[in-house]
């Protein structure tokens, strides 16, 4: 017959986890939030990418990327530029906006990819401050011909067929109504499933 857990062992697992979840859903830890995980969009429609970045975070550019890495795309500027098929939905001009939001026109399979709205610090030198979680963007042909007619896509790009979104990831709301990334929860799950062996 197997021996109960001691109140003690059952419960810390269940604490840590909830300590995590509390230090990673607030807001004074992360603040650029990009509230979709992912969308779903036809060739030739439109999308918006939601960001919202607080005016109390430091002086500085937010800027919009395709991709991670030093290869990341530049996708807006805010302050300058020429970014025909993107328009910014927010008043950026107005000293109190927190809308950062833009709406890409005329989607096409090559902007299949992951998208992050990055907040950077003016100084000395510009700055990469913060980034999004990013909103992982799935297109699909509008009005696809026969199977072996359909274009796949740049080599290497992830281009998603199925019109229904990933369910598994969207965010999850804790009880502030802040969103946490179901990446953290899984990460949290497995590490107090290691703490608690």
């Amino acid at each position: 017959m197997p021996i109960p857990a001691s109140p003690l062992h059952a419960s810390l697992p269940s604490l840590l986890l909830y300590l995590l979840l509390e230090l990673a859903g607030a807001t004074h830890m992360f603040h650029v939030q990009q509230t979709e995980m992912s969308q779903t969009v036809s060739t030739g429609e439109s999308i918006i990418l939601s960001c919202s970045v607080p005016d109390t975070l430091p002086n500085g550019p937010v800027l919009w990327f395709k991709g991670t890495g030093p290869n990341r795309k530049l996708i807006y500027n805010f302050k300058q530029g020429h970014f025909p098929r993107v328009k910014e939905i927010g008043d950026t001009n107005n000293p109190g906006n927190t809308d950062f939001s833009i709406r890409i026109h005329e989607i096409s399979l090559a902007d299949a990819g992951t998208y992050y709205c990055v907040k950077f610090t003016k100084g000395k030198a510009i700055k990469e401050y913060q980034s999004g979680w990013g909103t992982q963007v799935f297109v699909t042909e509008q009005n696809p011909g026969p199977p072996q007619n359909r274009p796949t896509g740049r080599a290497g790009s992830r281009v998603h067929h199925d019109a229904r979104p990933c369910l598994s990831a969207l965010p999850e709301r804790n009880n502030r109504n802040d969103f946490i990334h179901p990446c953290c929860c899984l990460w949290l799950l497995g590490l107090t499933g290691l703490l608690s062996k």
